[in-house]
């Protein structure tokens, strides 16, 4: 049967959409202490699905051939223009807002933290406390992440996907169930953020690596209809983490989600919707760093000045989300892919000698890529 490669996975984006709609809420129920337990899902673990799309999507277009120090400064550079035009922006506003005195989710940042946040180490184990656009501290852990991205590659090179999954699993088991003292209570790696939230990322980034594996070998497999079950398997794991909150359980729905969403989806020439679906996931990015500031800013204004109640938080939260999503949307085509691509375009004049230059335009569409990594 004839598959489609897909340089760019548009359901998955959607899953981050959703995905990041999902930790907004999660955060967004906090604006009133009487709000239903029925929206106490553990919205909060959606961060390590967003771990686990970025070690898929990000080894699935990583050049097999990018070997080297140059290759690595490469996608380095990439990385970090996918992240840090974002961040950088919301930490400043946030230190703003703390130098006129408005009160935020960490009100005791101090300078140390703001380097900590400008160096997007604040996850490394070096404070006790989020600080400034707490959400970040997942940015944090998906550099550590690059960073050590050869290495992880290198072990998924040279051993078999079975012993893969097994390392997996075994990293799995040791970082969420070992009871170390690493994190702030023992076994809660799927509660780390600044306990060492870089060591909560990697077995979920090393399993994406894995999913991508296996993509990669399904090719006599890759039917339209399994697209269906992927979904099917991403509305279980929501289910899921709203009710019973079984991370472990979630995870494994998350990992079959995207493995099988990935493979219907290449049996598509073009997904149907897939403008809209891209469109949306490419917002997913600023609705994640933004919704503390627009619920700091926005949406508790409103919640207090217009005297709403607790029974009218599901057509709050709708409105919510769709305002942020729009926030989202312009930050996207304004702010977060003119930087990203300046700053791709820059880099790679560094890397070539005068007589390879490209045209600004010419640039822009070599540097073109599928907006895959989440955050």
């Amino acid at each position: 049967m004839e598959t489609h490669e897909a340089r760019r996975f548009v359901v998955l984006d959607f899953y981050r959409f959703v995905a990041a709609l999902g930790v907004f809420l999660f955060h967004l129920k906090n604006v009133d202490k009487g709000i239903s337990p029925a929206w106490n899902g553990s919205y909060g673990l959606f961060v390590d699905m967003f771990f686990i799309l970025s070690g898929f999507v990000i080894s699935y277009s990583y050049p097999a051939k990018s070997t080297g120090v140059r290759s690595y400064l490469r996608f380095m550079i990439r990385r970090v223009a996918r992240i840090y035009p974002l961040h950088v922006l919301t930490l400043f506003v946030f230190a703003v807002l703390g130098f006129m005195g408005v009160a935020g989710p960490t009100p005791n940042s101090n300078l140390a933290d703001f380097f900590y946040n400008l160096f997007l180490v604040q996850a490394w184990g070096v404070t006790d406390h989020l600080s400034f656009n707490s959400p970040a501290w997942s940015i944090s852990a998906e550099l550590f992440c690059y960073i050590l991205f050869p290495v992880l590659m290198l072990i998924a090179a040279n051993v078999r996907p079975l012993w893969l999954a097994a390392i997996v699993a075994i990293t799995y088991a040791v970082l969420a169930h070992g009871s170390l003292p690493i994190w702030q209570e023992r076994s809660q790696m799927y509660g780390a953020n600044f306990d060492y939230g870089m060591l909560r990322a990697l077995p979920s980034f090393l399993n994406g690596i894995l999913l991508c594996i296996l993509f990669k070998l399904s090719a006599d497999v890759r039917r339209k209809p399994v697209v269906i079950a992927g979904i099917l398997l991403f509305a279980v794991a929501i289910l899921i983490l709203n009710i019973f909150a079984k991370p472990d359980l979630a995870i494994i729905l998350f990992s079959l989600a995207i493995l099988l969403t990935a493979i219907g989806e290449s049996a598509f020439k073009q997904f149907p919707g897939a403008s809209w679906l891209g469109r949306l996931g490419n917002t997913s990015y600023a609705i994640y760093m933004l919704h503390e500031l627009l619920i700091i800013l926005v949406f508790k204004p409103a919640w207090i000045h217009f005297g709403l109640r607790p029974a009218g938080f599901a057509v709050f939260a709708l409105a919510s989300c769709v305002i942020l999503t729009i926030v989202a949307d312009i930050t996207y085509t304004y702010i977060e892919n003119p930087a990203r691509l300046l700053i791709n375009r820059l880099s790679a004049w560094s890397f070539r000698s005068p007589d390879e230059y490209r045209s600004p335009r010419e640039e822009v569409l070599h540097l073109g890529e599928p907006e895959q990594a989440a955050n």
